[in-house]
């Protein structure tokens, strides 16, 4: 009796590696001279958050089409950066407070967001006792990441030129983290496809 070995093509992981690249430099971006806005910075923002979003919803189709089944989030993730990404094209020429403004919007989301994954993620988890829960840790983490950078530009507790000089760290903090999430999502996959 023969077995028949199933192939699954190898999952293309390195667009989520440029995801987390995009939202570091965004975070670059921002951080050279954060209180002077250009029509070409908010372009360049707003062209990095629509690479992330296709990098993502690429990256959830071909799970799709391999038949794993959560790439929800993925296709979620890609909405929401290609929506503001398109957004922060359209407003490329408004004054600075509409940038702050919608970056401060998609962060927010993007926290809401991250927040419901990791606990769908923890219940998923929970029953099985192999799986460590360092991927939750990691979400909750992105989650505070974005909700101080989401404070930072909407509130300005230390002032408009005080507050947009921290924003830049926090997104590239945010890329960072996500990368780490990355390589544990990317491992997990790897362990148990094998």
């Amino acid at each position: 009796m023969t077995m028949k070995t199933l192939h699954h093509p190898a999952q293309p992981w390195w667009l989520m590696h440029l995801h987390n690249v995009c939202y570091a430099l965004m975070g670059v971006a921002l951080l050279i001279h954060p209180t002077e806005t250009s029509p070409l910075r908010t372009g360049l923002l707003g062209g990095l958050l629509l690479l992330a979003g296709i990098c993502t919803l690429t990256l959830g189709m071909r799970r799709r089409q391999r038949g794993d089944t959560d790439n929800l989030w993925f296709i979620l993730s890609s909405g929401r950066d290609i929506i503001f990404g398109i957004w922060l094209l359209a407003v490329m020429n408004q004054p600075m407070g509409a940038m702050i403004n919608t970056i401060g919007l998609w962060a927010i989301i993007y926290a809401f967001l991250q927040a419901i994954e990791a606990n769908f993620y923890f219940l998923g988890t929970r029953a099985n006792e192999d799986k460590d829960y360092w991927v939750e840790v990691i979400h909750f983490a992105c989650v505070f990441i974005a909700g101080g950078f989401a404070f930072l530009l909407i509130m300005r507790p230390d002032g408009l030129t005080a507050s947009l000089g921290y924003v830049g760290l926090f997104l590239v903090g945010l890329g960072l983290v996500q990368e780490l999430l990355t390589r544990m999502l990317q491992r997990d996959a790897t362990r148990y496809v094998n």
